[in-house]
């Protein structure tokens, strides 16, 4: 598979190698791939508690989740 990066993206992950975070470009790819995996997973759990349950007030902690997957969204998107 072959695929293009936007320069800046290319640099992070250059200074995530640098800094010994990751082995390899494949390394930080799979493990980025592995943490988008976990939040479709956790926001899929979480509508279906919200299908089951009652319905509740939001709560700060709750969004607060929801702008953290904005942002996240929002990242990965400018990026």
């Amino acid at each position: 598979m072959k695929i293009e990066l936007k320069p800046e993206t290319e640099a992070y992950i250059e200074a995530s190698l640098n800094s010994g975070a990751f082995a390899s470009a494949s390394e930080f790819i799979e493990a980025a791939v592995q943490r988008q995996k976990q939040e479709e997973v956790w926001f899929e759990q979480k509508v279906i508690e919200g299908m089951k349950g009652p319905v509740t007030p939001l709560t700060k902690e709750d969004l607060d989740s929801v702008r953290d997957l904005v942002r996240k969204a929002h990242d990965r998107k400018a990026a």
